[in-house]
């Protein structure tokens, strides 16, 4: 068995998008209960499913149901479909079993500053999308004018500590993201700081290791490095994790695209290629075993389903 086989066995990915994710038109690699065929077939503990445009809750009850083999958590996206900052749309996610809650993806005013994609594909499917609306006066950010956290994102890190839920930055800037680990910090809410390397974030080493000191994750994606993203390096993503430390870190596939191979291979990869690069085996698998799990609340203790 490969090196990278072995790590993926009990490997919990903490982002992935599921499907219908935008519009039904927009077809993935494959539907969720082939996803999850694949990750029980690699031995995987679970994974997380994420949607930039609605809560997966209902998705995942359905896959939990077939799929009782896996750990499976839906997920909540705090983009203008389910309010923004609302925490009531947040607790409902929460009732209905979801464990993560994201902060704005291509609702965010930082992304098309770093010309995420998100937009666009949103832009391409959605024809009462107001782009100029969307890029100003309905982009949303955390803090007021002065730096501080708006008080409606202060009720929704409430909602999160009462349900256990953890919290991810989404695109914000990372700016804004030092602040909200902060907070989260002093309200008992687990953190990841999402794809700490890609063009929508762009952490630096010190801006990462300050995220890592309030306790929360620093979590690196495969995806940002694939031929259609084009703008991530490996190299750069095993650089954060030998500067920061693996112990403070989460990787994932954030697979989705129907252009890109499925999570559990894009996962496989991910792990193949921090192996090939130096990173040692008990590092890539704390990346992809136990701080995954930590970041969602969960023991390290991990029995496969028979």
């Amino acid at each position: 068995m490969f090196a990278e086989d072995r790590i993926l066995e009990g490997a919990l990915d903490l982002h992935a998008h599921g499907s219908p994710e935008y519009t039904l038109a927009r077809r993935p690699r494959v539907d969720n209960d082939e996803w999850a065929r694949l990750a029980i077939a690699a031995g995987m503990r679970g994974f997380v499913v994420k949607s930039h445009v609605w809560p997966t809750t209902g998705v995942v009850e359905m896959l939990k149901a077939r799929r009782p083999q896996l750990e499976i958590f839906s997920s909540i996206t705090l983009n203008p479909p389910v309010g923004g900052f609302d925490p009531v749309a947040v607790e409902i996610a929460a009732q209905m079993g979801a464990r993560v809650v994201w902060m704005p993806t291509w609702s965010a005013r930082h992304d098309p500053v770093t010309h995420s994609i998100t937009l666009d594909r949103m832009k391409a499917v959605i024809s009462t999308l107001d782009v100029e609306r969307a890029l100003h006066e309905d982009s949303l950010t955390i803090l007021d004018e002065e730096g501080r956290l708006l008080p409606s994102v202060g009720r929704v890190l409430e909602v999160c500590a009462r349900y256990g839920m953890t919290v991810a930055s989404g695109h914000l800037p990372i700016a804004s993201s030092l602040v909200l680990a902060q907070a989260c910090a002093e309200a008992g809410v687990r953190f990841v700081l999402t794809h700490a390397n890609s063009a929508s974030v762009g952490a630096s080493f010190d801006q990462q290791r300050a995220i890592a000191r309030t306790g929360g994750f620093i979590e690196h994606v495969i995806v940002s490095c694939m031929p259609m993203h084009g703008r991530g390096d490996p190299r750069a993503i095993a650089d954060s994790i030998r500067e920061v430390g693996a112990e403070h870190c989460v990787m994932a596939s954030d697979a989705g695209e129907a252009w890109n191979p499925p999570a559990p291979e894009l996962l496989r990869m991910f792990i193949g290629s921090m192996l090939a690069l130096g990173i040692p085996d008990d590092a890539v698998h704390l990346m992809t075993h136990d701080n995954p799990a930590r970041a969602l609340g969960l023991t390290t203790d991990w029995t496969r389903y028979e």
